[in-house]
This record gives C-alpha cells, structure tokens and sequence, in this order.
C-alpha cells in the first residue's frame, strides 16, 4: 500500500512540472509566437540564430528568461527521469537539486561566455557563437520536452528517451561546429579546451553523481 501511495504521489508531482512547462510555452506563445516557433524549429532553419545576433536582445528580456527556465526543467527533467537509479528515491527534493545544479550552471555559463569575450575584445566575434550555443540548447529542450511526456506516460523505456536526447545533442554540436567554423578554425585549441570543459565535463559530472551511491 504504502508502495502505490509512492508511486501515486511520484506520479503527482512529476504531471504538476509537466503542467508548469506547459503554462511556461503558453506564456512564451503569447508574448512571442513567433520567436517561440522560431527557436521551435531553429535546427531546420539555417541562419535563424544569426538574424537574432544581429538583434542583439538581452537575455534577461521576459521571452528569454522564460525560455532559459523551460530549458532548465526540460533537461533537469531528463537527467532526473534517465540516470537516477532505483537505489534513489524519486523525490520532488531531488529533482529541485539537479534543477537547480542545472540553472547554476546555465546561468554561470551565460555570464562566463560573455565575461571572456569581453575580456579577450573578442566580444563581437563571439557573440553569435554564444546566441547560437544557448539558441540551439533551447531548441534541443523544445524539441526533447514531448518526448519526454511521450516517455513518462506511454512509452516508458530509457534506452528510448536517451537515444532521442543523445540525436539531439550531437546534432546541435553540429550545427554549432558549422556555423561557426571560421571561428573553430582559427581557435581550435582554445574551442576543444571550451567544448570539453564546459559542455561535456558537466554532464559527465552530473551522470557521475546521480549514478553513485
């Protein structure tokens, strides 16, 4: 009994972050439907995220900020569902720990790209490369989030959503290798250095942690 009343309240909680997801494309729809089906679809749109360089919109704009906190669920919600093991309880609190761990580092990558750009004068070569990093994640978690219900309440097999994130995620790398490639080019030494600290330690980090007692 007390088994089902685990899996009941489980259940709750994770359809509640769904919800709120849900409330949070709503939100975006109605402040930028545009914006938000162009993000939707920037990974079949060559040259979306360079028009919105050019922009220059601040990441703290309200679309921004919104789209910054689905990302975050969206991921938090992956790694939460994928690499907690059975040894682990599926509680609510650890599920605010990987987001908020998430938001940490997500947040502390937007200000330290734009700190060394700034730093090394590099700022406007630079500043389509981090807009297209960040674009492209929200694309992948826009993209990752259906999949993601799709999971939770039908499907129901890891090796599934972990493919699917993983086809999303080396397809972003490549779409941030080619669209950049002059920029890869000449600082190749420096991007590996970038790539393998900031984008793959993380998540090696926060599998490691999740997948040990």
């Amino acid at each position: 009994m007390q088994a089902v009343e685990r899996i009941i309240n489980y259940d709750n909680w994770i359809t509640l972050v769904v919800l709120f997801s849900v409330i949070l494309l709503a939100i975006m729809k109605l402040i930028k439907p545009n914006k938000l089906l162009g993000h939707t679809l920037a990974f079949f749109t060559p040259g979306y995220f360079q028009k919105k360089a050019d922009d220059n919109v601040s990441f703290y704009s309200p679309f921004n900020l919104t789209l910054f906190l689905f990302t975050s669920i969206t991921i938090s919600l992956f790694f939460f569902l994928t690499f907690l093991p059975k040894y682990y309880e599926k509680s609510f609190f650890n599920y605010i720990v990987i987001l908020s761990s998430i938001i940490i580092y997500l947040f502390g990558r937007q200000v330290l790209d734009r700190t060394f750009s700034n730093i090394l004068g590099l700022s406007i070569i630079t500043n389509y490369f981090v807009i297209s990093k960040s674009g492209y994640l929200s694309s992948l978690s826009l993209l990752l989030f259906p999949f993601i219900i799709l999971y939770q309440y039908a499907i129901n097999n890891t090796s599934f959503l972990i493919s699917v994130f993983a086809i999303l995620f080396v397809f972003r790398a490549f779409l941030i290798l080619y669209n950049n490639k002059k920029l890869v080019l000449r600082k190749l030494f420096y991007f590996i250095l970038y790539f393998c600290t900031l984008e793959i330690a993380p998540l090696l980090i926060l599998y490691k942690t999740t997948t040990t007692q």
